[in-house]
């Protein structure tokens, strides 16, 4: 359940309940029943408290008889008793309680032929009318504007509404509140398939399609849904195109290159030494052309592309011929090779000698930039689902904000701008794409005490693949 679904849910049922609770309130303060718009439309004032509970009274047991209105008044709350009475046609209480001055003065002045009248007195009103039963008996109902130890009767009116409305105003409030969850779901169903559907994309998988999802709809969403895949698809075309472009104009390189380097290997033979400096630069930017050129072609597309992980390979073994090949270069530059292997065997699905090169990219870049007297640390650490190397240097590490850039095609950090220190910007993107062609991931963080550390994740199925060391 999305911050987005619960919001929209929570509003619209917000804005249902204040609604439904507004509508009726005002709707009973202000008295809009027929009988008060009649008396208005007569020129009539609006009514008192005292006077509508009366009308109200009056309108509910005109069609009753004598047991059901009986009944009824003993229904009623203990407390809402004292603002009424019902009289007989004995002039005596229905509940057989004691008639107040004001209902006994108004007794002998209601008949069929004045069914309605009103006194005055103590600074309260007593209201009076005749009704007739559908049984044919009379009766008087008397209401009082207050009552012993009540302010006034309007108390009783807007009580005796909250007493009979809030189950209505419940239902009301639980019957808007489930459309509205199915509202809300509806729309932020297909906003969350957009969003997981954007995350993917961010993430490198460029043949995610929604639209088929929201075939039964018909609305922008689906709309949008719609317009989403399209985008996608042209720019999986467009990517694959450029990668593709990429790939073919390397390998048209490769031919006129190697004419180069073989022209000039025969111009330096030649030369008697007149022109080696001169040829020692182009020979130099040819190579690193060459270089550049290669690792083009090695760099991994994150796609199915014939990557198959057809074979077995052992990581400690892997860690350890390469920490053979790259002492001697580490010894001239005065850096420390560590391994820390807690296994004698390690072993992972992979597709020929590809993670061979992961770990030789990073720890040629990590040899690049610690400086002399420094260390490199490659630490084999074991978990329930995966393998994790961390190649942990001590050189100056990168800018917080260049974490993640690093693994982007040529990318080169600020420090690493000059070719002869930072090469050319590929080490890094071909470990991360291998990495995740395994299913893996690989993540750099700076060390609190100085220094780099990437970690590279390789998932593994935890069922022999080690062996203790």
């Amino acid at each position: 359940m999305t911050r987005l679904y619960l919001r929209v849910f929570l509003t619209f049922w917000c804005i249902t309940a204040v609604i439904i609770v507004t509508t009726n309130v005002i709707v009973h303060w202000r008295g809009d029943n027929p009988d008060n718009t009649l008396q208005q439309l007569r020129g009539g004032q609006e009514y008192e408290p005292a006077q509508r509970f009366l009308f109200q009274m009056a309108g509910s047991i005109v069609n009753r008889n004598s047991a059901q209105v009986l009944a009824d008044m003993r229904a009623m709350p203990e407390w809402s008793r004292q603002y009424f009475y019902i009289v007989d046609s004995h002039n005596e209480d229905l509940l057989g309680r004691p008639l107040p001055e004001g209902v006994q003065y108004l007794i002998p002045k209601i008949s069929p032929s004045h069914p309605f009248n009103k006194v005055v007195g103590d600074n309260h009103k007593t209201w009076g009318r005749h009704v007739t039963l559908n049984d044919g008996k009379s009766l008087k109902v008397f209401t009082i504007s207050s009552g012993q130890g009540a302010k006034s009767s309007g108390d009783i009116v807007w009580q005796l509404f909250i007493n009979n409305i809030w189950p209505l105003l419940l239902a009301s409030i639980l019957v808007s509140g489930t459309a509205c969850f199915f509202l809300a779901r509806h729309f932020a169903h297909g906003l969350s398939a957009l969003q997981k559907a954007t995350r993917s994309i961010a993430k490198g998988d460029l043949s995610v399609r929604i639209s088929q999802r929201f075939n039964n709809r018909r609305d922008e969403i689906a709309s949008l849904a719609h317009d989403f895949d399209h985008m996608t698809e042209r720019l999986q075309r467009a990517m694959a195109e450029q990668k593709r472009l990429i790939k073919d104009v390397s390998h048209e390189l490769r031919t006129p290159l190697a004419r180069l380097q073989v022209a000039l290997a025969l111009a330096q033979q030649r030369s008697a030494g007149e022109v080696d400096r001169e040829l020692a630069r182009i020979k130099q930017a040819a190579d690193y052309l060459n270089d550049v050129i290669t690792d083009i072609l090695a760099l991994p597309v994150l796609d199915d592309g014939g990557w198959t992980l057809d074979d077995t390979t052992d990581v400690v073994a892997l860690l350890r011929a390469l920490d053979e090949n790259l002492q001697p270069e580490a010894a001239r530059s005065h850096i420390a090779l560590l391994l820390q292997l807690p296994v004698e065997e390690a072993l992972l699905a992979t597709h020929g000698n590809m993670l061979y090169g992961v770990f030789d990219n990073v720890t040629r870049n990590a040899l690049r930039y610690t400086p002399a007297g420094g260390s490199i640390t490659t630490e084999l650490t074991l978990t329930d689902a995966e393998y994790q190397i961390q190649i942990k240097d001590t050189g100056p590490g990168v800018p917080a904000d260049q974490l993640s850039d690093i693994f982007q095609p040529f990318y080169r950090t600020d420090q690493a701008r000059d070719r002869e220190s930072g090469g050319y910007g590929l080490g890094l993107a071909i470990a991360q794409r291998t990495t995740a062609l395994h299913g893996g991931h690989i993540v750099a963080e700076n060390r609190p005490e100085g220094g780099l550390c990437v970690t590279i994740c390789l998932p593994y199925e935890a069922n022999g693949n080690t062996r203790e060391a």
